[in-house]
């Protein structure tokens, strides 16, 4: 009778055993899915999130890019102006082109978080110190436009006109390399675009409930 009541206990107790390893086996498979679920998801998160500013800063660079070129051409044709009309247009297309830049950088705000998602050149930081040396290019050729259009003829205004040239080469020259740092950019931010759009599967994907 012993043995019987022995054989049942050890019986019961496997099954117990038994039970609470296969819960714990469906606990830890349920952790596991759970886990690979939630990193699926942030990484969703993420791709669509780099994808959304990466788009961003294609369409501000391309507008940006295409007003630089726009704007060092009418520079380079008429840095040699030397009449009151053509001042004055070539002074209403700078001022347009600073106001236009200016609006970009403020209204999309994605732009300035590029950085976070991939590897440029112009970091917020760069953008700064670009953006202080545009506005003291400006000034100054805004200032000898200004004296210029004051000035008699003379020593003096020819004088102006040679400074006034340097001004237009030396505005020309830094928004080249402004495109250029751009166009680098750009093409950094469509080869990582790219690959976002190649699907990464995550291992154990298919489990998911």
């Amino acid at each position: 009778m012993a043995d019987n009541s022995t054989l049942i206990a050890v019986s019961a107790f496997s099954g117990l055993a038994g039970a609470l390893l296969t819960q714990m086996i469906g606990m830890v498979n349920t952790y596991f899915v759970d886990k690979r679920k939630q990193d699926w998801e942030l990484a969703t998160q993420l791709r669509l999130k780099k994808i959304e500013i990466g788009e961003s800063f294609f369409f501000v660079t391309g507008e940006m890019m295409t007003a630089i070129k726009k704007n060092i051409g009418y520079w380079k044709n008429w840095n040699n102006a030397r009449t009151e009309k053509s001042l004055e247009f070539l002074h209403k297309e700078t001022f347009k082109f600073n106001t236009y830049m200016e609006k970009l950088n403020m209204d999309n705000w994605k732009f300035n978080l590029i950085s976070l998602y991939f590897n440029v050149l112009f970091t917020n930081d760069e953008v700064v110190l670009w953006n202080m040396r545009s506005r003291q290019l400006y000034l100054l050729y805004i200032d000898l436009a200004e004296k210029i259009r004051h000035a008699e003829d003379g020593d003096e205004k020819e004088k102006l006109y040679q400074q006034y040239a340097v001004a237009i080469f030396d505005m020309c020259a830094h928004y080249e390399e402004i495109y250029n740092r751009l166009e680098h950019d750009m093409n950094v931010v469509r080869t990582q675009l790219l690959n976002e759009f190649v699907f990464k599967p995550v291992i154990g994907i298919q489990n998911f409930k």
